[in-house]
């Protein structure tokens, strides 16, 4: 009998594990797995969605996604809305570059602990997925040059990059964009980005205006607050948007998510407040627990990532935390599982995953 079966590279894939929910806990649940604004979204996202959802929803929303788009490129300071694309989430974004570029016999290349969507979109599509070594978790210049291959036909890089925290300079960034052969697709992973602030931001959309062979992705997932509505953007060369726009589904983003990004990408307020109590956190965050003797290096994102020296320790202070209905991230998955990442939350939040990691350290 004949079976309907999966193509071989489909079957390979090994799908994206998230950070999950805590059920059944007692009591209120600090949730500070999956990077999280504990903010939630603007004021102004809020009022947007429900006037949204008071009105037209029986309605398509725009193929063209224009006042979303000239919205974004306002705020970001981009002079042409037509180089600018959405998605239903960035990892939308991930996979239809990597179905437009890369395939079967073609390679993509991501650092060692990169965010694991990249290999998944690579396998899903047929492609090799290359991991170029890193340094005390930091991507390298030298490294990612060297994992290039004729055969590569995508580069992602997150910078800062999920799950380190860590990053390369501008400087770094410029280098490896002119020392890259032409025939690979640059991409600029900027989901974290609005945490180094305005200046930052515009140095990655410049950095696209370098070469055309760049794209900067962004997502509204972090700071901006809105990840259940699953709202991404990138902003492209002008040949690199026309192909995505190809394939790209003609109503990937619903109508409630666009108002509430129109209403978010403006509020500068917001995105102030949330970036100002990210950075007096994670500072608190990193100088306790190193105190506590688990080393925390300097993170540039919304959250942190520490050490227990062990496996087993950290395996153990992760179900010690969940039994406490705290809930961080284990990233033994990708390649680290002697440490734990931990958003910055709510300061009450944030306060509870400190004491209760002290009690911890002191007993063990």
């Amino acid at each position: 009998m004949n079976m309907i079966k999966p193509l071989d590279h489909i079957a390979n894939t090994k799908s994206y594990v998230p950070g999950g929910k805590l059920h059944g806990a007692a009591g209120p649940v600090a949730m500070l797995a999956s990077n999280e604004n504990p903010f939630g979204p603007s004021p102004l996202a809020v009022e947007a969605i429900r006037k949204a959802a008071g009105e037209g929803l029986q309605v398509y929303p725009d193929p063209d996604y224009t006042a979303l788009r000239e919205a974004i490129a306002k705020a970001k300071g981009i002079a042409d809305a037509s180089r600018v694309v959405t998605s239903a989430g960035s990892d939308e974004i991930i996979h239809l570059l990597t179905q437009c570029y890369a395939g079967p016999g073609d390679e993509v290349l991501f650092t060692e602990h990169a965010f694991s969507m990249y290999e998944v979109s690579a396998r899903a599509h047929g492609a090799a997925a290359i991991k170029a070594p890193e340094t005390d978790m930091t991507a390298g210049v030298n490294s990612i040059l060297g994992a290039v291959s004729p055969k590569t036909r995508i580069l992602f890089l997150a910078n800062p990059n999920n799950p380190t925290g860590t990053m390369l300079s501008l400087d770094a960034l410029k280098s490896l964009q002119d020392a890259l052969p032409p025939h690979v697709l640059f991409v600029v992973d900027g989901a974290y980005s609005e945490y180094l602030g305005p200046d930052y931001e515009a140095a990655l959309r410049d950095l696209v205006d370098r070469r055309d062979t760049t794209v900067m992705m962004r997502t509204f997932s972090k700071i901006y607050g809105l990840a259940a509505l699953r709202l991404g953007w990138a902003y492209m060369p002008k040949a690199i948007a026309d192909t995505y726009q190809r394939i790209r589904g003609p109503f990937n983003v619903n109508t409630l998510a666009v108002e509430a990004g129109i209403a978010s990408v403006g509020d500068d307020a917001f995105l102030k407040l949330s970036r100002d109590h990210n950075t007096a956190w994670r500072a608190t965050m990193t100088d306790a627990l190193n105190a506590m003797g688990l080393p925390t290096p300097p993170s540039h994102a919304n959250f942190v990532v520490c050490e227990f020296g062990a496996a087993e320790r950290a395996a153990a202070a992760h179900q010690y935390l969940k039994d406490q209905s705290i809930l961080v991230r284990a990233i033994a998955g990708y390649g680290l599982p002697t440490k734990l990442r931990i958003t910055i939350g709510s300061a009450e939040d944030n306060t509870r995953c400190l004491e209760a990691l002290k009690a911890f350290t002191a007993s063990r």
